[in-house]
């Protein structure tokens, strides 16, 4: 059986002599895992359709034990490796993020979309950093991890209010001062402009993101809370975020 769908290569490995293993996130048929036979071949069929970053359309033959990449075609190659290194480093965790938290064959036409969309535009971007940190978010709350950002999370009470504000990453929102436990690995003082931020990149399309900036004090809070908030709820660890650190 033949089937045929757009996706974003996420992963590639080599496999015998001269094919790939690759893990390909589709529009239509979430995350799958298949063959492409011969594709390291000098004159392969295939050209770079199936290196990481690519978005092509693909025909794919269903096998028995995995499926098989027949035919590909480039609809867009958003990063070259010796080119812009830095965004490149942070389009690959967007990748990583993506294959880590998802499982094959789940259909997430949102995630999808978002993923294009953060690979579309990290190549402009005025701030790669952020507009990754954007996506991270968006994701989450994609997948049903959504911060309570206007009432404590765990007595539901407005905090519009309140001046003080701790962000809880297990429970996965800002608590109230009657519930406050200042624990500091769970209960974590933030600022009121962070609350502001988060609100705005939930609400906001990455394509203005891209063309936005944020002061290095605040992007230092976000990214830190970030990367423990996904971290946390996803119990995956990701080895481009350790890389990113060092950028």
């Amino acid at each position: 059986m033949l089937y045929k769908t757009e996706g974003i290569v996420l992963k590639s490995t080599e496999y015998e002599e001269a094919d790939k293993i690759v893990t390909i996130y589709t529009k239509n048929y979430g995350k799958i895992k298949a063959i492409a036979k011969g594709v390291r071949k000098t004159k392969s069929k295939f050209g770079s359709s199936l290196e990481i970053l690519t978005h092509s359309v693909f025909l794919f033959y269903k096998g028995r034990n995995i499926d098989i990449v027949s035919q590909s075609e480039i609809l867009e190659s958003f990063f070259s490796a010796s080119k812009e290194v830095i965004k490149f480093a942070y389009a690959v965790n967007c990748i990583e993020i993506v294959n880590k938290l998802t499982e094959e064959r789940e259909i997430n036409i949102a995630l999808f979309n978002l993923l294009k969309e953060v690979l579309h535009y990290l190549r402009n971007s005025k701030d790669p950093k952020l507009l990754t940190l954007s996506f991270k978010w968006q994701t989450m709350s994609i997948l049903g991890y959504r911060p309570s950002l206007d009432h404590c999370c765990r007595c539901n009470k407005s905090l519009e209010e309140q001046k003080e504000r701790y962000f809880n990453i297990k429970e996965g929102g800002l608590v109230c001062n009657n519930c406050l436990i200042k624990d500091k690995e769970t209960d974590i003082n933030v600022s009121i402009y962070f609350n502001k931020l988060v609100r705005k990149i939930l609400t906001t399309p990455l394509s203005t993101i891209s063309n936005a900036t944020v002061p290095d004090q605040r992007i230092k809070e976000l990214e830190k809370i970030t990367d423990s908030y996904l971290t946390y709820h996803s119990e995956k660890s990701f080895k481009t975020d350790r890389f990113l650190k060092f950028l």
